[in-house]
Formats: C-alpha cells, structure tokens, sequence
C-alpha cells in the first residue's frame, strides 16, 4: 500500500506551472503527473521530480533518495540516449520563494542538500512528439523497418553486456519470483475493482506451473547467457526512431530488480505493447527478428510468459494510478479502464498465449457453451462466431425471437447447417487474431472436417466441451421461454431429437480437447475452463 511520508510541496507545484518561474521564456508549461512522478514540460525542456512515495517497489520518501536516484535516471538512461538526459537541477527555497538552479548538475558531481535546496528534478532535452512511436502506432506509420531499426539497437545494447555469475542469478526462477510473487501481494486489494478473482487465480495458477513445467528452460537461458541489465520499461513511449537515429529513454531506475534479468522479459514489454494496442503481426515479427539477431531459438518459447508477467506489471501501475490521491478523478476512472485491460491481457497469455489460436466450444444443447463462449470471448477481447446467429442471418430471421414451426425445418436443414460449418471455417482461417466459434458440433464428421481445415492451415485449436446433466439442461431449457436475448431457438420439446443426435467426441486427442463440467455455478465453470486452458497452454509452450 503506497505510503505517503510527506506531500509534494503545493506551493512549488504553483511555482513549477508559471512560465515565469523558469530561468529562460519557455511558450508554455504542462503538467503530467503518473504514480510516482511529477512531469513539467516547458520547452525546449522537461523536468522530471519523484514524487516523496514508498510503494515498497519504490522508495522516493527522502530528499536523500530522489537525489540519489535523479543521478541513477540520467546515469542509466545514458546508455540508450544522446543529448537528452542533461543533468539535475535542484530547486531552492529562501524566504518563501523558489527558484530553479539552472546549472545542469553532472550525474557524478557531489550532493548538494546546502543553500536551501528542498527538490531536485531529471532534466531532459524535449523530443518532437512525432518521432515516439506510439505516434507512429496512431498514425498508422508503424512499418517493420522500424521495428528491424529498434531490434538493431537492443540487439547492440544486449551484446555489449558481458555475463558474471552476480548478474546470471537474476535468471534464476527464485530471483524471478520475488517480482511475481510481489505483484500478485500487491495486487489483492484490487481483486473485485479492477481485476476479477478467476482472472487473478488463472494467472497466478499459470505463473506457478510454468515454473514447475519450465525449470530446465530457465536454467539454459543463464548458461546461455541471455541475463542482462536491460531497459526495464521498454514500451511504445519510451523508443524514439528518427529518420537518422533510434533512442530509448526512461529506464527503470529506482530499482535495480526491475532491469535485471532475462533479455526476454525486456523484450516482451515492448511486444506486449504492441499487442495491447492492435500490431500482433509486428509483435511476432519483431520477436522474430530479435530471436534470429541474438541467435536465440528459445526466445519464441518463453516470450509468452514474460510477456504475460509485463501485461500484469501494467495492469499493477494502472490499478495504483487509479487510487492516487494527487491523480483527477477523470484520470482515477481511466487508469481502473486501463487495468482491466491489461489484466485481461495478462490473462489471454496464460490462457492461449499469444500466436493465433481457433477456440471451438461445443456440446448438447443447453450446456452453457454460448455463456462460457461469450464470457470468454469478452474477457480475451477475441472475435465470437455462432452456429446459431449465422443461421439466422443467412435467413434475415429476428435473432431473439423465436422461429415459427414451419421455418424451423428449414433453419436446421442440412443445407442451412452446413452453409453455418462452412462461414465457421471461413471465420476461423480469416486473419492472424485468434477467434472463438459456438456450435454444438454434434456430428463427428463436422469436428474432422474442422480439425483437418485447421490443421493444414498450421493453426491451433482446441476443442472445449461443454456438459451437463439431463436434469440441469430441462432446467435450463424450462427457463429460455422466460429469457430474453437467447438466440438458440432450442426448446424443452427438441430436447431428445438433439440429444438422441448428439454424437460423443470420442475421436478427438486429449492434447486439442477438453471438458468442462457446467453443472455447477458459472463462476466455477469459468475457474474450470481456465484452470485447464492454463495447464493446456503451458504443455504447448513446453
């Protein structure tokens, strides 16, 4: 929980926003603040000040820190920049007035807490907003050479670094999980606001088998010597690509665990980025190209849960921006909007990781495959197709009001269904993103028709079935003539035809199937589903 050990002077938050207060004529001053940090952008300048925090992963609380950590930020940040980190700047305080030391302090030159010196801040040479590329995202100027310029600069940063036993350890899976472990402690009490229990479970359940599934991973990766000192908080807004030159800038410096580690988990911010904000043919390409310049084969096999560790990180920050104090409530709403976003982000990486993957859920009527699908499809942010809204479509039929007798016949004929089987297929071969498909998939052929379409397009799937007692499935087919918004025109009366049709996937491999017992509440099929899609992802990583 963060604690506060003073406030940020209200009297110098004044004084920093005032043109007048800076010792040249800047055209204006802005102000952003995040979590930890108070930003003064007054061109051609910014002045970055720490804000006096202890979150327990950062400790900003004295005069003392936030010195010695302004120098570690512009030392640090040196490595991936040119001409931008200047120096510090102290602000000083006599008779009540401020005044900002315009003399840009060397990163080694003595600490100075003399001559009334109550704040000092990173300061930085402004960057044209164009050339960051999350503006290039926005734009849609995003191109793979680009992404190959970037790859080239981290692959140079990367090589340069030379290996000791001291900086290996940090590969160790008990190094790691000293970062897991705190996230998911500080994360509790966001449970229910800006993550739901199952998601939080899932994710902690996928973190704790990886590392059981993946030990000798782990340790190939420090013999290999793919451990560094990297960049820590490598995303869209903190790579800088000019026609003529790449730089990285904000590097984590407040706490060396945060850099230290496998070059993948420095990777997978970066990549996670992209997938965040719609560019997963990107994300792949450049790991891709990461894996062929480092010549590291294992870098596509452990990105996934570095990338899901990176998500979770963001979903953490999000989630404490949301209930900072200093923060605007409209900002407050945002960051809890953000959170769940990238939690459910974090979640999609534990449950089907992050090449494209065909979701198939099936079963008899009245199993709960269209809740279970739908929840699912909302969660992950992934495409729903249904058997059932297809068939009506193709009709011009209303989609929630029950067909009458006469036109039913025709809506389940044989043509009709596999006109639905076949825009199925069409949906799950379209594009790179994965997709979710609901339909009962009664019949055998129809599931080996599907798995040999998905197969020769080299595409994953998973079959997940969904069953219930006849019992709860009358239950549940007694309560849709109440219901509204049920697109399934199955009724109690069709029970037995259905069922008596129904045949059993005995065919399908255990490695692309799995059951789901939807007997029981929701919220304990949906912890079943995950809990098993989490023990299917990681055996495929593996």
């Amino acid at each position: 929980m963060a604690v506060r050990t003073s406030e940020f002077n209200a009297g110098l938050l004044q004084f920093l926003m005032k043109r007048s207060s800076y010792p040249y004529d800047p055209a204006e001053v802005r102000h952003i603040q995040t979590h930890i940090s108070h930003l003064f952008i007054a061109p051609p300048y910014v002045y970055k000040f720490k804000k006096p925090v202890d979150l327990g992963f950062v400790d900003y609380s004295s005069l003392e820190k936030r010195w010695k950590f302004c120098r570690r930020e512009v030392e640090l940040n040196r490595r991936l920049t040119e001409d931008v980190y200047l120096g510090v700047a102290s602000i000083t305080e006599q008779d009540g007035s401020y005044s900002i030391d315009s003399a840009d302090k060397d990163v080694q030159g003595e600490d100075v807490h003399s001559g009334g010196v109550v704040e000092y801040a990173v300061k930085m040479r402004m960057l044209s907003d164009k050339y960051f590329l999350h503006a290039y995202m926005e734009d849609d100027r995003l191109t793979e050479q680009q992404l190959d310029r970037v790859a080239d600069r981290l692959a140079r940063f990367y090589g340069r670094q030379e290996q000791d036993e001291e900086l290996s350890e940090w590969g160790s899976i008990e190094k790691i999980k000293v970062n897991t472990d705190e996230n998911f402690t500080q994360t509790e009490r966001f449970i229910g606001h800006t993550i739901d229990p199952n998601t939080y479970r899932a994710i902690q359940h996928y973190t704790s088998e990886y590392y059981r599934e993946q030990e000798t991973l782990f340790r190939r990766r420090r013999d290999e010597g793919r451990i560094v000192d990297g960049h820590g908080d490598l995303h869209l807004e903190h790579i800088y690509v000019t026609p003529e030159k790449v730089m990285i800038y904000d590097c984590i410096e407040f706490n060396d665990r945060f850099r230290y580690g496998d070059l993948a988990a420095d990777l997978a911010f970066f990549a996670m980025d992209l997938d965040f904000n719609g560019y997963e043919p990107g994300s792949r390409y450049f790991i891709e190209r990461m894996a062929e310049k480092l010549s590291d084969e294992d870098l596509t096999r452990i990105i996934n849960f570095y990338k899901c560790y990176r998500a979770y990180v963001k979903g953490k920050v999000k989630s404490l921006q949301s209930t900072g104090q200093e923060v605007p409530r409209e900002e407050q709403t945002g960051s809890a909007d953000l959170a769940s976003r990238y939690f459910d982000l974090s979640l999609r990486y534990a449950l089907t990781g992050s090449e494209k993957i065909v979701l198939i859920f099936m079963g008899r009527i009245g199993t709960g495959k269209s809740t279970l699908s739908g929840m699912l499809s909302e969660e992950l942010n992934m495409d729903h197709f249904s058997s059932d809204y297809i068939r009506k479509h193709s009709m011009g039929l209303s989609l929630t009001e029950r067909t009458s007798a006469d036109r039913r016949e025709r809506l389940y004929s044989e043509e009709v269904s596999e006109h639905a089987y076949d825009m199925l297929r069409a949906k799950a071969a379209e594009g790179s993103s994965s997709v979710i498909l609901d339909a009962t998939f009664s019949r055998k052929s129809d599931r080996e028709k599907m798995a040999e379409f998905l197969g020769t397009g080299d595409i994953d799937y998973v079959f997940i079935e969904t069953g219930a007692s006849d019992e709860t499935i009358k239950e549940r087919l007694r309560a849709r003539d109440e219901q509204k918004e049920v697109i399934s025109d199955a009724r109690l009366e069709d029970f037995e035809k259905l069922s008596n049709a129904y045949e059993a996937p005995d065919e399908l491999d255990i490695p692309n199937y799995i059951h789901i017992d939807t007997n029981k509440k929701v919220d304990d099929s949906v912890w079943e589903l995950y809990r098993k899609l989490v023990q299917w992802n990681v055996k495929v990583e593996g």
